[in-house]
């Protein structure tokens, strides 16, 4: 159904294309410290076999610790981010304080996992694991931002999907992810359980590459993704672009089958981007990308792959003001965003090395 798996080392920085780091393209033990920014790894690689159906499931209530079970019983903890606002009015708080304006911190996740997706409110974090042999998606939740988040909880196995950057829209009550066949899924509620994931559009919204991070605004009604159909840039055989798409989300389960709208930022600073962290109102985007210096040869884990920033007037407007961030970036690391919270001032961040090496998480606040 899907193409042949990316050949190349960019594609570590689709973080769900070919991963030469093996934390990306192989299984996460459920054997690590508590509390590491690390996650130790097999060589086992990811076979990128289009998922198979799967019954819905549910979620343990009452505990912290994670389950691998497939099935409870009990009602499901309340699953919105803290607040039931769908509006894509203004953030308030951070936005005008700078693009280096950052204290970042190391990320702890509990279980260790990759893709930290933090919600519009900054109090509810998703994230991917490896548990028991088997995927799945976990969840940790906190009543002030400010605070540590605990130990998460499994809310999904996801052997069949292998879901990645899973992004939780409220309003809407359903859960956004990209699986190693180059697909988006949007997993619906259904009482107290998980409905069936189904592909968020067709033929037509997601083509024939290989789409990933998905990012839905706060009400659902925009998604914006990745796919790897951008020109090749210096040692690397392949790039990216950023697409969007719409929907009525009261109405409609999924996205219309029609082609997306590429809203790439242009910039001659940059030779080519990836990992899109899409604002919950949909106007601002952090994003990953190697600096053009060199014309993309050298070693790319030398910090020169990086955060920048744009920001647009209006959902249907071109990007303005794409600036480059100096202190997100790190030697020896590719840094990527993966999400950011509705004022501004909390965003979460994912480091990797292309070819083999370490991962870390970590959350960058401002304000």
């Amino acid at each position: 159904m899907r193409r042949a798996r990316c050949t190349v080392a960019v594609a570590a920085l689709v973080a769900g294309c070919l991963k030469p780091n093996p934390a990306y393209d192989s299984v996460e033990t459920d054997g690590g410290t508590v509390g590491s920014t690390t996650t130790t790894t097999t060589s086992t690689t990811s076979t990128g076999v289009v998922p198979t159906s799967s019954t819905g499931t549910t979620e343990v209530t009452g505990t912290s610790a994670v389950t691998t079970s497939t099935a409870t019983s009990g009602v499901l903890p309340d699953m919105s981010s803290g607040t039931t606002d769908t509006t894509t009015g203004e953030p308030t708080s951070c936005w005008d304080l700078g693009i280096d304006n950052w204290d970042v911190s190391t990320l702890s996740l509990d279980p260790p996992g990759s893709s930290p997706m933090l919600t519009p409110d900054a109090k509810t974090l998703h994230w991917r694991a490896f548990l028991g042999n088997e995927w799945h998606v976990i969840r940790s939740a906190r009543d002030d931002p400010a605070v540590a988040f605990p130990a998460g909880m499994s809310i999904w196995p996801t052997s069949s999907y292998q879901a990645d950057r899973p992004a939780f829209v409220a309003g809407t009550q359903e859960l956004f992810f990209d699986s190693p066949g180059g697909d988006i899924y949007v997993l619906p509620r259904d009482g107290d359980g998980w409905g069936t994931p189904t592909a968020a559009g067709g033929a037509q919204a997601f083509g024939i590459g290989h789409e990933s991070h998905p990012n839905p605004t706060a009400d659902g009604a925009v998604l914006l993704f990745q796919r790897d159909d951008g020109l090749p840039f210096g040692q690397f055989q392949l790039g990216f672009n950023f697409y969007q798409i719409t929907r009525d989300p009261q109405i409609h389960a999924t996205f219309p089958d029609v082609p997306p709208v590429k809203v790439s930022p242009s910039d001659p600073g940059f030779g080519v981007l990836a990992c899109p962290a899409l604002a919950p109102d949909g106007l601002r985007l952090f994003f990953g990308a190697f600096d053009s210096d060199g014309g993309g040869q050298g070693n790319p884990n030398d910090g020169r792959a990086g955060v920048w920033f744009a920001e647009r007037d209006s959902l249907d407007g071109g990007w303005h003001t794409v600036v480059r961030s100096p202190s997100l970036r790190v030697a020896g690391f590719v840094t990527c965003p993966v999400a950011v919270s509705a004022d501004g001032c909390q965003l979460t961040l994912q480091l990797f090395t292309i070819g083999p090496g370490p991962t870390e998480t970590r959350l960058a606040r401002r304000g």
